[in-house]
């Protein structure tokens, strides 16, 4: 699968009932199990709901880049920079089970630092991992990303989804662009 195969677009409020299902069906529950990004055997409950993706959509600096082929929401991700952000900051990464393994995440991350490059002006991009993700932690390793060394406690800011069955912890990785 290449770039060409794909549309990105910006999320509109229409979009919020289809990126919610795809959201909760790649990181939660048992359809997650099926591709290597589930949370379901640390997190239960649902990762976002349609109301807090309505928000993200009407949130000025928010936006959410969708991965489309044939008229399919394939993947997402979430790109914020709220007004006085030197950088932009990335989460939500999602891709439909069915299409991982096939470079969609690569495709979507290329696109949020281009995005952030060329549209928002900035030059530098973050995300935040949950630390005992290793395999992601080393998959954004090797695109460049590089731990700041701040850690948050999950779960200790509102608008934190899901059930921990353990104590989790967020890192923060940067790159420069």
């Amino acid at each position: 699968m290449n770039k060409n195969d794909i549309e990105f677009k910006i999320a509109a409020a229409g979009d919020a009932e289809k990126i919610t299902t795809l959201v909760n069906s790649v990181y939660r529950g048992e359809n997650s199990k099926k591709g290597w990004t589930t949370e379901a055997d640390f997190l239960g409950g649902i990762r976002i709901t349609e109301e807090k993706v309505r928000d993200i959509i009407g949130q000025a600096g928010d936006h959410i880049i969708l991965a489309v082929i044939e008229s399919n929401i394939i993947g997402c991700v979430q790109l914020e920079n709220p007004p006085g952000m030197e950088y932009s900051y990335f989460g939500m990464l999602s891709v439909d089970v069915d299409y991982q393994s096939k470079g969609i995440g690569k495709i979507l991350i290329n696109e949020c630092e281009r995005y952030t490059k060329e549209v928002l002006g900035l030059s530098e991009i973050r995300m935040k991992v949950i630390n005992r993700r290793k395999e992601l932690i080393e998959y954004y390793e090797r695109r460049g990303y590089i731990s700041t060394g701040e850690l948050e406690v999950f779960g200790s800011k509102e608008g934190t989804f899901g059930d921990p069955t353990e104590e989790l912890v967020f890192e923060t990785f940067s790159k420069k662009l």
